[in-house]
């Protein structure tokens, strides 16, 4: 059961790193990158809809941190 914990704090970083990825590749890419914007949920929300560059790299910054954390539990 230890070691359930890490791995899923590891998936949770790496889902948030990934939506921060597609959201800076759809709202600063052009091209092929636009349609990356699709898949991005800070892009869809209207509340959001000015600040998806911020959210987008608060998210990046986030997910960094949780993927930091869980190297640190598996090296409990």
């Amino acid at each position: 059961m230890a070691r359930i914990g890490p791995l899923v704090t590891g998936a949770i970083g790496l889902v948030l790193c990934f939506q921060a990825a597609v959201g800076l590749a759809g709202e600063l890419g052009a091209g092929a990158w636009r349609a990356a914007g699709r898949l991005s949920v800070a892009g869809r929300l209207p509340l959001l809809a000015d600040y998806t560059v911020f959210v987008n790299l608060s998210l990046l910054v986030a997910g960094i941190a949780v993927l930091v954390a869980a190297g640190r539990l598996r090296g409990r």
